[in-house]
């Protein structure tokens, strides 16, 4: 009779099956996440595009954000154009309050996002950015004047919550439901059971310890349901779950064991001191901003790769044209490299090394067209001395290619 009451419905099915295929909008070099790449390619950048092929570049850039971003994406980005191009902090703080009828914020946003990587300011386009964020502004303003009226006459009439009712809901809304919806998948008798990383959850929301009681009178009342079935120790719980085996019971028991164990140890590390502010880590073309290397070798017929590819990469090739050396550099872990300066940050020393190119003009083509394990085939042919790889990039070096 109680299985009725642990019945998955359909809207929980949809809403688990999207959250799972929710994705980060931005990589952590900073540009546009692209899980649908083989139909729409990768965020575009304009790194040596020609006059003449503007207008095209603009209309794929704008095809790509339309297709991955949407309205609450384009506010970061307009503050980013904007403080980049001498606005007022005063004018940047009230961009997040634009109403969401606004119909000129996502061309806006578009737009700046151009800007922001790299687009020339040709035609009619900067004109238009900025009378749309003079737009954007006044409406902003006028829409943070009408909130401001809205709160004084709610601020009469109602009364202020208290801290206890805030952070009730909080626990509620964030640990609670979650709960609740861990236990709808839990429910399937196939379902692969992990406990809910429970004590990350209270970490990232803040939750007092003096809050914690409801979250464990939860864990320990299913506990004691699902142990009164194991154990067989009341019919109504046996029967209630009876279309679980004694293994797939055992495994729920233990996984909330080990959530409540969580939160022991959470509960002694807020008597711990507070940890450091980890420091943001800087976006690709921030990175790259003062990176010295050669655009363009006239000698070899080659152009270097944006710079901006070589964040977040696991593979990168680069030529010294003055001496003649080709240099492999591997990641040394999962993040890829990142760029300090004129310095490639985060290479796996053992597995990087540069060597002489004696026929430059003839092995250049396969370090740019060729696959990683064809060009490790071509590699080892090559009699030449390897030697340790240093990360340093100069005026004499040419940016070859990222995977």
């Amino acid at each position: 009779m109680f299985a009725f009451f642990y019945l998955q419905t359909a809207e929980t099915v949809y809403n688990n099956v999207m959250r799972t295929k929710k994705n980060k909008k931005f990589l952590k070099s900073g540009m546009v996440a692209s899980p649908d790449f083989k139909f729409t390619g990768e965020e575009p950048t304009w790194h040596n595009c020609p006059k003449e092929k503007y207008d095209d570049k603009l209309g794929k850039c704008l095809n790509f954000y339309n297709y991955y971003l949407d309205r609450d994406d384009y506010i970061p980005i307009i503050q980013e154009y904007m403080k980049t191009n001498s606005y007022s902090s005063g004018d940047i703080s009230v961009i997040p309050h634009v109403p969401k009828t606004s119909y000129i914020l996502n061309i806006t946003g578009k737009l700046c996002r151009c800007f922001n990587m790299g687009m020339p300011k040709f035609g009619r386009y900067p004109g238009t950015v900025k009378d749309n964020i003079r737009s954007l502004l006044s409406e902003a303003k006028a829409e943070m004047f009408l909130k401001k009226n809205d709160s004084v006459k709610k601020a009469t009439t109602s009364k202020k919550p208290n801290v206890h009712s805030i952070m009730t809901k909080k626990v509620q809304s964030s640990v609670l439901c979650e709960l609740e919806e861990m236990l709808d998948v839990w429910t399937d008798p196939k379902a692969k059971i992990k406990k809910m990383p429970i004590a990350s959850i209270l970490r990232g929301e803040n939750i007092p310890v003096s809050f914690i009681g409801p979250i464990v009178n939860w864990l320990e009342r299913h506990k004691s349901d699902y142990t009164d079935a194991y154990e067989k120790r009341c019919p109504d719980m046996v029967e209630g779950f009876s279309y679980l085996s004694r293994p797939q019971l055992r495994n729920r028991i233990k996984a909330i064991d080990d959530m409540l164990n969580e939160i022991v140890l959470y509960k002694s590390s807020k008597k711990a001191a507070r940890k450091p502010r980890v420091k943001k880590a800087k976006t690709a073309d921030k990175q790259v901003a003062r990176l010295n290397y050669l655009n363009e070798s006239k000698e070899y017929c080659i152009q270097s790769c944006d710079p901006t590819r070589i964040v977040g990469s696991q593979t990168f090739f680069m030529f010294n044209t003055k001496y003649r050396k080709a240099t492999v550099f591997r990641s040394s872990s999962r993040d890829g490299f990142t760029v300090q300066g004129s310095t490639l940050k985060g290479f796996d020393v053992s597995k990087s090394y540069s060597l002489t190119l004696r026929k430059p003009k003839e092995f250049l083509p396969i370090l740019s067209a060729k696959t990683e394990r064809q060009i490790d085939k071509e590699l080892s042919k090559l009699k030449t001395k390897r030697n340790p790889a240093n990360g340093r990039i100069n005026k004499d070096t040419l940016l070859i290619r990222t995977l």
